[in-house]
């Protein structure tokens, strides 16, 4: 049998809670939101929940059509 080409995605899973104080829920998860993309809060290793391997879903399909 010959050797196939095949596209395995790699996904991580990185989660963190903050705490913040804010009037509502919505302005709760701006505030998150806002410092995630200042760059204030940066998920790294010890954030690390999970890893997932797969087949890339593009590649059945091409698979398939052979």
């Amino acid at each position: 049998m010959a050797e196939q080409e095949f596209h395995i995605e790699i996904k991580e899973l990185l989660s963190r809670v903050e705490t913040v104080k804010a009037e509502t829920l919505s302005e709760a998860i701006e505030i998150v939101m806002d410092r995630y993309y200042a760059q204030e809060i940066v998920l790294d290793a010890e954030d690390f929940k999970g890893i997932d391997f797969e087949l890339e879903p593009d590649t059945q399909i091409k698979e398939k059509i052979r």
